[in-house]
């Protein structure tokens, strides 16, 4: 690692009560087994969908989720792009390697809120570490089981983190960012819905299960977290993306679009494609992804959407925003298309 790139983020035992003043994502924190709260000015929480805004129907919100009990990570490291909206977390010094997908900052300006180089080879470095104790003054710690937020418009409580892990982190350019739950029907049983697109006000959003996983295996050990603009790719150029492909992912191959009747569209040159299906009025969706459209040429494709693909800006050098009639003359729509 090179000297300077990595700054430290505190990890917090399960039942620690260590205060702060951290300025992003909000910053009301209620754990498990302390009444300590942080305190500080609370920041917008980014969109929220499909939950509950009264009291009485918080339902599972509540309530601390379990962390699984799994053999923890020997060099854990994170790579976060936002054009791919992927966190890798892989084990340098083991065979664990998997692709999340994740909501980053929504775009303002042109540009996502959550810090970042706008080059795949530079990036925002942040560090975990195990040290209890604070040594500096960039530092955050994590949380097994964070619940409330504050809107600082009317005072308002929410517990929209709904006792999901809430991994802080801190770097040069900034303190105040983390890794959390899907905020999005926070009061469901599982602890909400992700939108894979551009939805908070920074923090990296996770599936449930997803945070609840990645909380457990590198929880206490120091770890290296990159977040970059471009896609992340592997050393032969292939697109890191998760296992489970959907129309508008990239591929090289019909094998690489893993869903009914996936079908991957290259271009004349043959270099990376698009996962799409042949269509003649509708097309699938999926939870969490973009909405899709059956296109003039009769294949789906992702839909423009300032939230999910920055108007087709997150496709960059592979999908174009187009205004396109599905092959029966019934509707027109803006996709994103080769």
């Amino acid at each position: 690692m090179k000297s300077g790139l990595y700054s430290r983020i505190l990890v917090r035992g399960l039942f620690a009560a260590l205060v702060t003043v951290i300025p992003a994502c909000g910053s009301s924190v209620e754990d498990v087994g302390t009444s300590d709260q942080e305190t500080g000015e609370e920041l917008g929480i980014g969109d929220v969908e499909g939950s509950s805004a009264a009291a009485t129907a918080y339902k599972y919100a509540t309530g601390c989720k379990p962390i699984p009990t799994l053999t923890k990570l020997k060099s854990p490291s994170i790579t976060i792009s936002l054009d791919g909206l992927t966190l890798h977390l892989k084990d340098l010094a083991g065979t664990y390697d998997k692709v999340f997908k994740v909501g980053v900052g929504k775009i303002e300006n042109g540009k996502s809120l959550t810090p970042v180089s706008s080059t795949a080879s530079g990036g925002t470095f942040f560090t975990s570490s195990s040290t209890t104790t604070v040594a500096d003054s960039g530092w955050g710690y994590w949380y097994p089981c964070r619940i409330w937020w504050t809107d600082p418009e009317n005072g308002q409580r929410s517990p929209v983190f709904a006792g999901l892990p809430f991994i802080r982190l801190t770097g040069p350019r900034t303190t105040g960012y983390g890794i959390h739950g899907p905020i999005d029907s926070y009061d469901t049983v599982n602890g909400g819905s992700l939108r894979r697109g551009y939805v908070s006000h920074g923090c990296i959003r996770m599936e449930a299960a997803d945070i609840v996983e990645v909380y457990a295996l590198i929880q206490g050990i120091k770890a290296p977290v990159k977040v970059q603009q471009d896609v992340e790719r592997l050393t032969d150029g292939t697109a890191v993306d998760v296992a489970a492909k959907w129309i508008g992912a990239e591929c090289k191959r019909d094998g690489d679009c893993n869903y009914a009747s996936g079908k991957c569209f290259l271009p004349t040159d043959g270099t990376a494609g698009t996962c799409t299906q042949a269509c003649t009025s509708s097309c699938p969706d999926t939870a969490g992804e973009a909405t899709t459209f059956c296109s003039s040429a009769g294949r789906c494709m992702p839909q423009s959407s300032s939230t999910y693909n920055d108007s087709c800006r997150r496709y960059r050098g592979r999908l174009d925003y187009a205004r396109t009639t599905r092959p029966d003359g019934s509707k027109t729509s803006a996709v994103c298309q080769p």
